[in-house]
């Protein structure tokens, strides 16, 4: 008999799509690990994990795109807005009407048993705790993952469909079967159907993109570095700008990587033509070249639905994740406050990972608390608790709260800029420590912070030193929302790179990112052993071209002077009395941006350089 706390099930969930084309709505493999007392006949509610890395994926698939190429140089064009904004309703519409065939069911069965689970990826060992706690827990890779039906059409409106049916068949409003031929029914009789979705990345966007369709039964989600918007993933300002440490990557290569059925050879030879056409279009549609907003991207934006969302949203990220940025989860956090949804969220100092075991967060006590709360109608004040919870970077026991964010007292302090005229910024990376070949970005991004060389040109820097007008200079300043940055400059090209970094400067032992594991079986984040001189707190990117909106290009007369607006990645950072922040302008950035080798001049105005930093006293 097995040791786990649950038994393990595999039903076949009928979607509402058709994405391969076979006249049949595609079936969709999902585990259910069911708490033994489901076998006493007892109704339990269900934590549902949406994982298209479930099933293995394409590891040889993933190829990255080449960075090292240029920026093109586009005419003026005449994009509207109107051109670039995706139909929901009428998309849905048709992508569900057009299936003619209709499954007959042949019967009905109570269970779907299976000899041996299978060996999951990307599943965290939390779930099994809440499996001993009466919640049964719901494993589904999707369309086009091992086992189910479909194509993988990563972020896609057939993908939320597909995945939202999940919760309709727990609710009792679609079909199951208990295995893909012989029509045999199973309805989820075990499941209260008070549903909640979580987990981290691609699954925590996952739980977004259901939460859109506005579907019943989901009472709350709780994504973990989650996206929100798809176009901010990849691309920034009209540039392809992916996660750093995955310069290349871009959302085809995400498609191909999950489409596991490709991993059972006569599986994959049965809709192989289709999906390199499919796959064909997607690539064509991204518009990696551009880099422009389009209707492909306002598909896969789900901001655009925010509305829709009829659960609590338990929002979890992590400040020093620049997989997935805070550009993620702040500007869903605001939807969700403009729309009075009930909305709590954590944000640590970690990067890229779950806090279940993040020593002195209580993550697993609050989850808890959540879930009864939400799931099993337990009056025990979860909903009452501080809205924001944020991880100092000074203190990692302490926990900031407040009921918004950024915190109501965050004040805009302009950031003081001597004007000097007209200054070049000479973008050149052959002229910079870094090597191609090497691709030696840490140096790199040391030379750009702290050179003092005067013939080093390719950036602009400025210092300030927040404390001298500061009543108690021995106080910790903190910089909490989005850095703004506006100047008129005039470029010798038809496009550049225009990037703003703010940093800061002083050295100190300062949190990492490397976990440090401890005996209670909580881990917290390693301290560096040698004092480091300086932190980047956030950076933003623009393509020239993208001056006033993200989705048409301008034309650039070279020589002639235009305005730009850059916006950082949200963040929130405390910094250590004495010492400063410097502001960075600069072109390319070796670690997240395309390098081109053209060499371009960038003559910025000094005297209408501005910088708005959002700061609490």
């Amino acid at each position: 008999m097995s040791n786990k706390p649950y038994f393990i099930e595999r039903v076949y969930v009928e979607t509402p799509v058709d994405t391969d084309r076979d006249g049949k709505k595609d079936l969709i493999a999902v585990y259910l690990r069911l708490p033994r007392e489901v076998k006493e006949g007892k109704k339990v509610p269900a934590i549902y994990i949406a994982n298209p890395y479930m099933l293995m994926c394409n590891e040889d698939w993933y190829k990255l795109h080449n960075v090292d190429h240029e920026v093109k140089v586009y005419p003026a064009q005449n994009i509207s807005e109107e051109d670039i904004r995706f139909d929901y309703d009428a998309y849905e519409k048709k992508i569900t009407s057009d299936i003619e065939f209709e499954r007959e069911t042949a019967g009905f069965a109570e269970h779907a048993p299976i000899d041996a689970e299978p060996e999951f990826d990307c599943v965290s060992d939390a779930y099994e705790y809440f499996n001993e706690r009466g919640y049964a827990t719901v494993l589904c890779g999707g369309l086009g993952t091992r086992g189910s039906e479909g194509l993988t059409l990563t972020g896609s409106r057939e993908e939320a469909l597909a995945f939202k049916a999940v919760i309709d068949w727990l609710n009792g409003r679609c079909r199951a079967f208990t295995n893909k031929t012989d029509n045999i029914e199973i309805k989820a009789s075990w499941c209260t159907g008070n549903v909640a979705m979580t987990a981290k990345s691609y699954l925590g966007t996952m739980c977004i993109s259901v939460a859109t369709t506005g579907v019943e039964g989901l009472k709350t989600i709780i994504p973990e570095a989650a996206i929100s918007n798809w176009y901010n993933y990849y691309r920034t300002g009209g540039m392809t700008v992916p996660a750093i440490e995955w310069q290349g990557d871009d959302i085809d290569l995400l498609a191909k990587y999950c489409f596991s059925r490709a991993m059972d050879p006569e599986d994959y030879a049965t809709v192989k033509e289709l999906y390199d056409e499919a796959h064909a279009d997607l690539v064509r549609r991204e518009e990696r070249e551009s880099g422009n907003y389009n209707k492909f991207w306002d598909e896969r934006n789900y901001l655009n639905l925010v509305d829709k969302i009829k659960a609590s949203v338990f929002i979890v990220h992590g400040i020093n994740d620049w997989n997935v940025k805070t550009n993620q989860c702040i500007p869903f956090f605001k939807k969700l406050e403009e729309h009075g949804a009930e909305t709590k969220m954590m944000l640590h100092q970690g990067p890229h990972v779950y806090i279940h075991t993040l020593k002195d967060s209580n993550m697993m006590d609050i989850l808890y608390r959540w879930l009864e709360h939400y799931l099993k109608g337990v009056d025990n004040g979860a909903e009452n608790e501080p809205a924001v919870l944020v991880e100092s970077c000074v203190d990692q026991s302490e926990w900031l709260t407040s009921d918004t964010w950024p915190p109501v007292e965050c004040k805009e302090e302009e950031f003081p800029l001597e004007a000097c005229g007209k200054v070049d910024i000479v973008d050149d990376l052959s002229k910079t420590v870094y090597d191609r070949e090497k691709d030696n970005q840490k140096e790199w991004l040391d030379e750009l912070i702290l050179s003092e060389d005067a013939d080093y040109k390719n950036r602009m820097k400025f210092s300030w030193d927040p404390f001298e007008t500061a009543e108690d200079k021995d106080k910790d300043l903190r910089v909490s929302g989005t850095v703004k940055v506006s100047f008129d400059a005039a470029i010798d090209k038809g496009t550049a790179i225009l990037s703003a970094m703010l940093v800061e400067l002083g050295e100190a032992n300062r949190i990492t990112t490397e976990e440090v594991n401890h005996e209670d079986g909580t881990y917290s984040f390693k301290l560096e052993e040698t004092p480091s001189k300086y932190k980047v707190i956030s950076r933003g990117f623009l393509n020239a071209q993208n001056r006033s909106c993200l989705w048409s290009k301008e034309e650039i007369k070279p020589g002639e002077p235009y305005h730009y607006d850059l916006e950082m990645v949200p963040t929130d950072h405390v910094v250590r009395h004495g010492h400063k922040l410097a502001l960075i302008l600069y072109g390319i950035d070796a670690e997240d941006t395309p390098r081109p080798d053209t060499v371009t001049t960038i003559t910025v105005d000094t005297d209408s350089l501005k910088a708005m930093v959002p700061m609490v006293r």
